[in-house]
């Protein structure tokens, strides 16, 4: 069982520049990201099959889940 997760921007650096990649499902998101090596404090929205959800959010097979990362600036 697998869920799909899509970086976006810098983010996708953590995965070797790739737009998406399989985690496993059952785990949460945070759980995935920080197996992947993303610091999950750096993650500002998460997005599971087009709704925001908390990064506590439990993955389900199939599921799309796009990370968009913390922006900076002032």
């Amino acid at each position: 069982m697998t869920a799909q997760i899509k970086p976006v921007g810098m983010l996708k650096s953590y995965i070797g520049g790739q737009n998406e990649v399989s985690v496993e499902a059952g785990r949460t998101v945070r759980e995935a990201i920080a197996a992947l090596g993303m610091p999950p404090e750096i993650v500002a929205l998460v997005m599971v099959n087009e709704e925001q959800r908390p990064k506590d959010y439990i993955l389900r097979e199939g599921d799309v889940v796009k990370l968009m990362a913390v922006l900076g600036g002032g």
